[in-house]
Parts: structure tokens; sequence; C-alpha cells
């Protein structure tokens, strides 16, 4: 098994792997590579055929995000092997990982016939929004689109607005959406990737393919981006920020960022991971499906 922790080194293998074997929305050089700091250290480990993406907390946690690449056989037995040099040879505390329903389907079955690893509790449960790019009517006619044309036509008619790229925008006027949106957030709601947005905004963005901000009277109120899934025509909106100042910049970011996905030819939108309230707000823009995806952490036993 190979273990990869210099990424910059590394950069065009790593991204040439993702572009063979990739297929899932976390399968993104940058989504990483932005989530380093002065605690936390990115890793990918890899088989022949099979290849995740880690990163460990100096607290000796690791986290795993998203499924594994490669062959579907394979994964499983790579992730075997990443338990036993993290818990048994390194001898680290446990594992988080958040990951969707089927790689967490085939962890549980591995777990239940083990024993040297356990999950401690029961999973998390979050929920995610797909959205049919042919469904999605930019124009917002008729009655099904009835509600958000209406907030759409009132926030236009009371404000000053303009939709433009993020990347044309002062950096610490971005930086200053991500901190009053993670100031507005209910305190019991946790806030991830702060510093991952941060280093986005702080790398111009490299890794995605649209960004957009919508800007009120002036002032940048909002960041939605993301990048196309590879080897699929899907995309997934990673980002979507704003800075609760005004009425309905969630909906009006929202309505802005599938319009853009549309026209860039895409045929899905993945929005991201939910709790059941930010699941309910984003009903309002009418999924085709939703998917579960699943918190948990593995120790040893």
């Amino acid at each position: 098994m190979d273990i990869i922790d210099d990424f910059d080194s590394n950069k065009k293998e790593i991204i040439n792997y993702i572009k063979k074997y990739g297929f899932c929305r976390e399968h993104n050089y940058w989504f990483f590579y932005n989530q380093q700091t002065n605690y936390a250290k990115i890793y990918f480990f890899r088989l022949a055929d099979s290849g995740l993406f880690l990163i460990r907390y100096k607290s000796g946690i690791w986290e795993i995000i998203g499924d594994a690449m490669g062959k579907e056989e394979k994964r499983l037995d790579l992730f075997k092997y990443i338990l036993d040099y993290i818990l048994l040879k390194k001898k680290d505390k446990k594992i988080f990982l958040f990951v969707p329903e089927k790689f967490y389907n085939g962890i549980n079955n591995f777990l239940r016939k083990t024993d040297k690893y356990r999950i401690t509790g029961e999973p998390i449960i979050y929920f995610t929004p797909v959205f049919n790019m042919k469904k999605w009517d930019e124009n917002l006619q008729g009655n099904t689109w009835k509600k958000l044309r209406n907030v759409k036509n009132r926030f236009l008619k009371s404000n000053n607005v303009e939709f433009i790229p993020s990347r044309e925008v002062d950096k610490k006027k971005l930086n200053d959406v991500v901190h009053r949106w993670k100031r507005s957030r209910p305190k019991l709601e946790k806030n991830y990737y702060i510093q991952m947005y941060l280093n986005f905004i702080k790398n111009n963005f490299e890794g995605t393919d649209i960004t957009r901000s919508v800007v009120v009277d002036g002032e940048p109120c909002t960041i939605t981006a993301g990048w196309k899934i590879p080897n699929n025509k899907n995309y997934y909106s990673a980002i979507g920020l704003y800075n609760y100042k005004y009425d309905s910049l969630g909906e009006m970011a929202n309505i802005d960022d599938l319009t853009q996905i549309k026209n860039k030819k895409f045929l899905w939108a993945d929005f991201g991971d939910s709790t059941e309230s930010l699941l309910q707000f984003k009903k309002k823009f009418n999924p085709e499906k939703i998917y579960k995806t699943y918190w948990f952490h593995i120790v040893k036993k």
C-alpha cells in the first residue's frame, strides 16, 4: 500500500488518478488540499487499483469523507488495510467517516464479521438532494415555480442586484461572507469546512468549474462554487454560503447556481449533505431524488 502525504509534489499524479478512477462528488484534489491546516494533514492511500483520501488531525483522529476510488470490488480491501494501518500499526485513536450509504453498508457488513473493530454508537444520517437539470426552469414559469418566482421578483425589485463570478470579487470581502455566515449559523449546528472555504478563496477557487456571488448594492453577499464530478455529467455544488444580511439571499443564490449549472449542460446537480431542517429549505427547488450519507466513528475493539 502506497501512502502519499506530499500533495504538492504529487499533484499531477493524484489528479490523473482522480481523472481515471474518480466517480463521486468528493473526488477532487482541491477539496482535500484546501482542508490542510496546522493541525490537519491530508493523505492519499493507494493500492494498484483503488485509492482513498484521508485527513489526520494532531489529536490522533483520522477522517474519511466520501467513497474510495478504483475497482468496486477492491475498495473495501483498501479500507481494511487502512484500518489495520491506523488502529493497529499506528495505534491512533479512531477514524471518523462521512460516507455514502453504499460504502457504509459495505463497511458495516465487514465490521459485523470482524473481532478487531467496531462502530461507536448509532450513525447520524444526513440527506442530499439531487436536482434534474432537464426539469429546472431558469425562468421559473408556471405553478411549480410560482413561490420562487415571487421571491426572486420581490428581491430584484427591492434591491440593486448583480450576479458575478466569485473569482472577480475582492478576497477580503469573500472572507467576510464566510465569517458572517459562520456567526449566523445556529449554535447547535457544527460548521464544517470553514478553513476549506477560506483556502478556496485564497487559491482563487482553483479546482472549481463555477463560482458565483450575489452582489447587493455593491456588497458581495453570497458564495456558491462547485465542480464536475469525475467521469459523468453531474455537478457538485460544494460551497453555498451567504451573510444573512437580506431575506431570501439563500433562494437567490441557489436559483442562480442551478441556472448556471444547467447552462453548463450538466445533467444532475448534487447539493450536499443536509440536516432535516436544511433539507426542507433545499426542497423549495424541487429535487428529483434524495440520498443518504452516514456520519460515524470506528475504533479498535
